[in-house]
Formats: C-alpha cells, sequence, structure tokens
C-alpha cells in the first residue's frame, strides 16, 4: 500500500498540535505535510489565514486534517476574541467549499465550542477569567435550572464585569456557536466528512450545555451520528484526528480493554470537564473507530487510567498534601507488571492529577522497573487532552505492529515520544513548572506573558529537566514492545515557546544500545 499524504493546517503552533502530530504521523509512516510555521501565529498574535489559504490551495493529498478555529479565526486564542467578524468567518467557510469542490479531498474538520472563560495574559484578565467561569455558572443556574435564588449574585458579578470583557466574550460564543452549526451542515453537504466539536474547558454547569442541546439536536435531526462526535477536550485533537485517518486508510482498527486504577472511580467529573470521565473515554475512542471490549485476550492494546484523586490536585501551583492515592496506585502498577510480563502493550492516561503527572505513580513505575516497558504515557493538562493523547499511540502502535516490516525504527520512535512525554508531562509539569514559575515572579515578570524570550529562563528549564532526565532514564535497560537494550545517551532541547510557564517545548533523542 502506497503511504498516506496527509494535509494538516493544526489549531495554533504549540508543540502539541504540531510537533507531536508529526512524530506520530513519522510512527505511523504518515506523508504528513503541514502548514508552514511561519503562518501560524503565535499565542496573541493570530495566524496570516490567507497565506495558509493559499498554501492549501496548493497542496495535494488523501486527507485533509483541519482546525477551522485556525482557519477561520487565526487560531485558538483569537477564536475567543472578536476581532474576525461573523460574515468574513462564513466567507473562510466558503474557501473550505471551494477547495474540496476543486479537490474532492476527504476532510476531516475540528472545531472548538467555546471555553468557559476569557484567554488570561496577566493578573488582571485572570480575575476576569474567574468572574467569567462564575457568571456562566450562574447563567446556566438560572436559566437552565430555574434556580432563581442566584439571580441578585448575578446581578452583582455583572456590575463589577467591565462591559466590554462581558459582551466580548458573549459574542464570540455566538459567533463560535453559528459557524458549529454551519459546520454541521457541511457533513450533511458532504463537504466535511468527519467532524470533532471538541469541548474546551468547561463545567457541569455553563452556557455550553445549552449549545451542546442545540447542536445534538441539529445532528440528530441531520441523522448524522456516525460522523461528528461531541466531547471534552481541545489541543489533542489534532492527535485523535491522525490516527483515526490512519485507522480508517488501513481498516484498521483496536479492540481496547479499559484497566482503571480505581473502577469506583470511573464516574468521576475530572476538573475542566463536564462528563464523567468514563463517557469522555468512551467517547474519544468511539472518534477513531475503536472497539472497547472486556474480554482482554483479545484487546490489542490496554489503555490504563488513573482516575481522579479527591479533593482534585492542580499540578500547576498545588502540593500533594490532599493525595489519598497512594494504596490505589501500588495495586494498580502491579496489575500492570502483570499485563507487561504477559507481553501486553500497555498505554497509560494518567489523569489522578491535573496539569501534570502523579508523582507517586512515576515512582511506582520507577521502583518496579516499569517506565520504559510501556508503550505510551500521558497526563497533560486535563483529562481529555491525556486521553487523547494515550489513545493515539496505542491506536498508532496497533496499526504499525499489523502493516509495517520496519517495525524495530518505529518502535525506537516511539519509545523517544515515551521519554518526551515523561519529560514535557511529568518532569516539566510536575516539577520543574512551579520551580520556574518562582523563578520569574523573583524577576518581576509576568507568569502568564513575559512579553519576550529570555534565554536564561530558558536555560534554567532546560537544565532543571535535562538533569532529571538524567536520573530517570540515562544508563537504564528498558524492554519496549519486544525492542530491548539500554538507554546509552539522552539529548534534550527545551524552551517555553509562548513566553510563559504554562507549556514546554522540548525534543528527546536517544542514544541506545
Amino acid at each position: 500500500m502506497y503511504p498516506l499524504k496527509l494535509v494538516y493546517i493544526p489549531l495554533d503552533d504549540r508543540p502539541v498540535n504540531t510537533k507531536d502530530v508529526e512524530i506520530l504521523a513519522d510512527i505511523a509512516e504518515v506523508n504528513l505535510k503541514i502548514a508552514p510555521k511561519e503562518y501560524l501565529g503565535k499565542f496573541m498574535t493570530k495566524a496570516d489565514r490567507d497565506n495558509i489559504y493559499n498554501w492549501l490551495s496548493n497542496e495535494e493529498g488523501d486527507v485533509l486534517v483541519i482546525s477551522l478555529d485556525m482557519l477561520l479565526y487565526g487560531g485558538l486564542v483569537a477564536s475567543r476574541n472578536i476581532d474576525t467578524s461573523y460574515e468574513e468567518a462564513v466567507q473562510f467557510m466558503g474557501k473550505l467549499k471551494d477547495y474540496k469542490e476543486k479537490t474532492n479531498i476527504k476532510i476531516y474538520a475540528f472545531s472548538n465550542i467555546m471555553r468557559l472563560s476569557i484567554s488570561v495574559f496577566g493578573e488582571e484578565s485572570e480575575k476576569w477569567w474567574q468572574q467569567i467561569n462564575k457568571y456562566n455558572e450562574l447563567r446556566y443556574r438560572i436559566d437552565c435550572l430555574g434556580q432563581n435564588q442566584y439571580k441578585m449574585e448575578l446581578e452583582k458579578l455583572i456590575e463589577s464585569l467591565p462591559e466590554e470583557v462581558l459582551q466580548t466574550y458573549l459574542s464570540a460564543r455566538e459567533r463560535n456557536h453559528n459557524i458549529n452549526k454551519m459546520a454541521i451542515d457541511f457533513v450533511k453537504q458532504d463537504i466535511i466528512d468527519f467532524l470533532i466539536l471538541s469541548q474546551e474547558d468547561c463545567s457541569p454547569y455553563g452556557l455550553h450545555l445549552s449549545e451542546h442541546e442545540v447542536l445534538h439536536k441539529i445532528i440528530n435531526d441531520k441523522r448524522l451520528n456516525s460522523k461528528i462526535n461531541i466531547f471534552p477536550g481541545a489541543d489533542e485533537i489534532g492527535q485523535v484526528l491522525l490516527s483515526k485517518v490512519v485507522n480508517d486508510f488501513n481498516n484498521i482498527y483496536p479492540r481496547v480493554y479499559i484497566q482503571y486504577d480505581d473502577v469506583s472511580s470511573k464516574n468521576v467529573i475530572p476538573k475542566f470537564e463536564d462528563r464523567p470521565l468514563d463517557v469522555n473515554i468512551q467517547e474519544h475512542l468511539k472518534a477513531i473507530g475503536a472497539e472497547i471490549t472486556r474480554n482482554i485476550r483479545e484487546c490489542d492494546f490496554i489503555l490504563a487510567v488513573t482516575t481522579p484523586n479527591t479533593p482534585y490536585i492542580d499540578m500547576c501551583g498545588s502540593d500533594m498534601k490532599d493525595y489519598n492515592k497512594k494504596s490505589v496506585i501500588k495495586s494498580f502498577v502491579k496489575t500492570l507488571k502483570k499485563y507487561i510480563e504477559e507481553g501486553k502493550i500497555i498505554s497509560i492516561a494518567d489523569i489522578a492529577c491535573a496539569n501534570g503527572g502523579d508523582p507517586y505513580l512515576l515512582e511506582e513505575l520507577k521502583e518496579n522497573g516499569l517506565l520504559l516497558d510501556i508503550a505510551g504515557y500521558s497526563a497533560w493538562n486535563t483529562a481529555g487532552n491525556t486521553i487523547g493523547t494515550s489513545i493515539a499511540i496505542g491506536s498508532i502502535l496497533n496499526t504499525v505492529i499489523k502493516t509495517k516490516s520496519t517495525l524495530k525504527e518505529s518502535k525506537k520512535k516511539s519509545l523517544e515520544f515515551l521519554i518526551k512525554r515523561y519529560a514535557d508531562d511529568y518532569i516539566y509539569q510536575s516539577i520543574v513548572r512551579n520551580k520556574t514559575i518562582k523563578i520569574i515572579k523573583e524577576q518581576g515578570l509576568n507568569i502568564f506573558n513575559m512579553g519576550k524570550k529570555y534565554e536564561s529562563i530558558d536555560e534554567y528549564v532546560w537544565e532543571e529537566m535535562y538533569q532529571l532526565l538524567k536520573d530517570y532514564f540515562e544508563n537504564h535497560k528498558f524492554s519496549y514492545m519486544g525492542f530491548s537494550g539500554f538507554v546509552e545517551e539522552i539529548k534534550l532541547s527545551a524552551n517555553l515557546p509562548w513566553y510563559r510557564v504554562f507549556e514546554v517545548d522540548c525534543d528527546v533523542t536517544l542514544k541506545i544500545n
């Protein structure tokens, strides 16, 4: 079979939307053509949409995976403001239709349902972020649940909010909702072949739930349930759609066994989401065409899930004093060790804490010599983000195993991706980030937007990450899906791509023996 040619327009230029998708495509031997980085914008600077479309117009492939937020608004952050009018967004939707008519390419699209609040650029916007979140909850309680006792609280909140902040938020939300309805109609017209409407940061209360109701009704009325999915997530969707495209192209769909650390906690609603964990996992698996099996003997890979600690712990700023899962994690790792000894492929979705990996899980994996024996690991940002990455690597490895002859090279690349995830999701997000926050504050800088690149801060991040990475992995043995040896040397690059502390851009290269 000839190599799959995939054209890709990401959500923005952050590594999770660009580099990580490129790495996964490389593991799967997909010929990925991604929109040039210089057109994608950065953080508060929106993308050059005209040049992105001009680039797209000259590209050919089997499939287009496209973020509508990028093409229409100029990226994720730009989708939360009103620089782009509804009419202008519609014009760009028309360009996508023209491209489809010209090429007849299959289009797998994704579009965000706006999160509960605004973007944060500093201390003042952080204050408005908190208040808009509260506004959402109160509006939902009053408008949808009839809890009128909250009316006075809502009125006081509205008085305290700058009118421009609230109106910008509401106008952007209305525009995006109308565009999402148009995207559904594009599926009906066979312009878009598959669509994910991903719900960015949310909660069980908020205006997004009313929008979901409207969108689900349209989908049901048009009988499009097999072509459109709605679930919590955002930044992982490029990886999810890549794995779906790979599955569709090869007509290979994984059978997945879900192993929870504590099955009684599978229906906990994670922080930043609006539905039980188990439901979101099922929805992500459905999106890639996977089959959930209860028979572990017939599964292609095990999705091993740590459930949320209660109360939830946020690794970006919180400590571990409320952590209460030590005995559960110890038993969980023993179970995983048994599965590995039986030759099972395991991808871990570490959701015990928000915004980073669980230190106790990593220590247990290290103590049992399993860090480099599992196939995939993910623990970044929200539960949906983590689920998407862990499912994507598990699914892609399943397809690679069943279709490829040059398996050793793919295994080395996926081993490097595994260590990259440890470096990012655990070493940076759970350890180094909080130290970096302290350093930046001591220099009087804004942790949400330093405004420019600071070499000394990037150097500090690299040094801290590199030492920990060496301690964990250098000169350590591995037995990665039957590919055995030891890590002789690790090379790491690391910097803060958006000049803020929230994410790191890191690359890992291994010399193995």
